[in-house]
């Protein structure tokens, strides 16, 4: 509609300094200046349909991106029970570089008596070697109070590859190898435990559907493979877009150690809803 505007004040615009060419032998010298000044008036509207038909410039992103969720749940009757998590990461993507610190708290009781506390910590860099390649080095910090495995880092450099990245689907796939310190509990009364440090594998791998224009689905899974054990997590969240930059969140975590102590699960899980604010 815009260019049709366009296209007729220039007809228009045309017609005029044609008639103005026409009659310039029969035409007054105050013709003449009333002529141009419509000449002018013309073109300075099509300048202006012009100025008003450009595309706006579309908003820059900054650096700068974060993440915080809460959620608490409770219970009251027979049994009292309750459960609240925190969770928070920010980002910072320069040029070929990205930077991540994540973090994440989950806890519960019942009847006033502990049953889970659970303490995550976690520092990526990466760079990129090309659109679908990149390097990359984290530290990962693990409190779990109840597992056989209490304390556990993790310091890891290794490749990535960006296998699909599209506004629908992305998949990130990853390897790496680095160093392990793990505190684990080998009698679970006398309340011993002790330490294994050494060399470690690890395979993780991301996936993201972005189904609807206001829903996700998030899984991430990452193995980290020592001498000794095998510690792994899956972290499995739907999100669905509340209002602005609001979301309801649903996460399903499972963390699982291979070597534990008799009388120990290998396996703890949490489950958790919560309130995102995505910036």
């Amino acid at each position: 509609m815009k260019n049709v505007m366009i296209t007729a004040a220039v007809l228009l615009g045309f017609g005029v300094e044609l008639a103005f060419a026409q009659g310039l032998e029969e035409a007054t010298p105050a013709d003449v200046m009333r002529l141009e000044a419509q000449v002018e008036e013309l073109e300075a509207k099509v300048a202006e349909l012009e100025s008003a038909a450009e595309p706006e410039a579309e908003e820059v992103k900054g650096p700068w991106s974060a993440e915080v969720s809460l959620g608490y749940l409770a219970s009251k009757g027979n049994t009292d029970s309750s459960s609240s998590t925190f969770a928070f990461r920010a980002g910072y993507d320069k040029d070929r570089w990205h930077h991540m610190l994540g973090g994440k708290a989950f806890g519960s009781s019942e009847d006033n008596d502990t049953t889970a506390e659970n303490y995550k910590l976690g520092w990526k860099s990466s760079f990129d070697f090309s659109e679908f390649n990149y390097g990359f080095g984290s530290l990962d910090w693990n409190s779990n109070r109840f597992s056989g495995y209490p304390k556990q880092s993790f310091a890891v450099v290794g490749y990535g590859r960006r296998v699909i990245n599209s506004e629908t689907l992305i998949l990130n796939l990853e390897a790496g190898v680095g160093y392990a310190k793990q505190k684990k509990v080998t009698d679970v009364d006398l309340d011993l435990t002790e330490n294994e440090n050494g060399g470690v594998g690890r395979l993780s791998g991301d996936f993201t559907w972005n189904f609807s224009d206001n829903g996700a689905f998030d899984q991430v899974l990452r193995v980290s493979a020592a001498s000794a054990n095998t510690y792994w997590e899956s972290i499995s969240k739907v999100r669905a877009n509340l209002v602005g930059q609001l979301a309801l969140g649903l996460s399903y975590t499972i963390q699982s150690n291979s070597d534990v102590a008799p009388g120990v699960d290998k396996t703890d899980t949490f489950t958790a809803i919560t309130l995102d604010y995505v910036y």
